[in-house]
């Protein structure tokens, strides 16, 4: 499994400075690239390569290994779309490969190369992205935010080998409580709610601000506040996410089950319109697929096998008798046996049998996709 290591370094301010002078260097490179690959409708790696190396090799300075990395990066620049010219910003990120970057784990240094030879520079990054560096292979992404320095490396993890489970914890993602599993166990609190509708309050009432009377530096202010708010949405949720995607593995590979979800694809599309809203903006900002991204490559680390469901009528579908019922908000009535219970919790416990119905693969942690009749 590829995942990505984030970690901190630790320059002095000369090695800072040749950072900087290195990644600024490399962008103007890009860029003079960028302007080879639109006058000559030259796109393709190869093509871009033989046409452009030695004279940016002869401008720029740069080693033969970082002009291949600026190649490519402008030629995955234009991967999108050949409409526009692309530009790119001076301190833009650059990819590094093993040719030209080298971890030692054991002394917490990395060895990379700058415009005035290697340096050493020292980094911290946690015990999460520390254990990931001993499977790092393949390109890390030098970046620079605000005076700091990051490098994004991408680690081959092997998969954990699954054992044969006993059964299945159905998982069901919700507007109130972001997860419900089949124990009963509900994912979320007050606090997340509050949190939620303060966010979501906030929000509003700087948008308020930037209507058309408004001038424009108060608009342009607006906007960065925006992006600020927007910024802290998204940290805290990514943490919450992590921290419920955590627990819930760790339930399902201490009693040895294999965990089930729903297919949340057009989930917004289904679920906005009938809401209140309020709720709209609650529910919109909420990463839900985020969610089960971190659910399923937990559980493929650890070796628990996961199995992505519709989620058609899971919550109005009584897991006693299997009749239709009525949902409202969070509670589930059943008009035929009578059984009253949370909605979330009925749903988890749909997605859970759903689940063990099916014949999982031996050794696979694969996300299945089935198709209810």
């Amino acid at each position: 499994m590829k995942l990505t290591a984030k970690i901190k370094l630790l320059p002095t301010s000369e090695q800072a400075q040749n950072l900087l002078d290195t990644l600024v260097r490399a962008n103007q490179a890009c860029h003079a690239l960028s302007e080879i690959a639109w006058e000559n409708k030259q796109f393709k790696q190869f093509g871009l390569h033989k046409l452009a190396y030695y004279p940016i090799k002869e401008q720029f300075g740069l080693s033969a290994q970082m002009i291949v990395r600026c190649i490519a990066k402008v030629v995955d620049a234009y991967k999108l779309d050949k409409k526009s010219k692309r530009e790119f910003r001076p301190t833009g990120a650059i990819a590094y490969d093993s040719r030209i970057i080298s971890y030692k784990p054991a002394k917490n240094t990395v060895s990379i190369w700058t415009l005035t030879g290697r340096v050493a520079i020292p980094y911290i990054g946690g015990e999460h992205n520390e254990a990931l560096l001993k499977f790092q292979q393949g390109e890390s992404d030098l970046f620079y935010r605000k005076g700091k320095w990051f490098l994004l490396a991408t680690c081959d993890v092997p998969d954990e080998q699954t054992s044969e489970i006993d059964s299945i914890l159905g998982v069901d993602l919700g507007i109130v409580d972001l997860a419900t599993d089949s124990d009963g166990q509900r994912f979320t609190g007050s606090e997340i709610r509050k949190y939620r509708k303060k966010r979501a309050s906030i929000r509003a009432s700087v948008q308020a601000k930037k209507n058309a009377k408004a001038s424009k530096s108060t608009i342009k202010n607006t906007r960065r506040l925006l992006k600020r708010i927007s910024k802290r949405e998204r940290t805290t949720s990514t943490i919450i996410n992590h921290t419920i995607s955590k627990r819930l593995v760790e339930k399902a590979q201490s009693s040895n089950r294999g965990i089930a979800l729903e297919n949340l694809k057009g989930i917004r599309d289904r679920t906005v319109p009938r809401l209140r809203k309020k709720q709209r903006r609650e529910h919109s900002s909420w990463p839900f697929y985020q969610l089960r991204q971190f659910i399923t490559y937990k559980a493929q680390l650890n070796g628990v096998p996961v199995m992505v469901i519709p989620p058609a009528y899971t919550s109005k579908t009584c897991h006693e008798c299997n009749h239709l019922g009525h949902r409202s908000g969070k509670s589930f009535t059943c008009t035929n046996c009578g059984n009253c219970t949370d909605a979330d919790h009925n749903g988890a416990l749909n997605i859970a049998a759903v689940g063990a119905s099916v014949t999982w693969p031996e050794n696979s942690t694969l996300i299945c996709f089935l198709h209810r009749s």
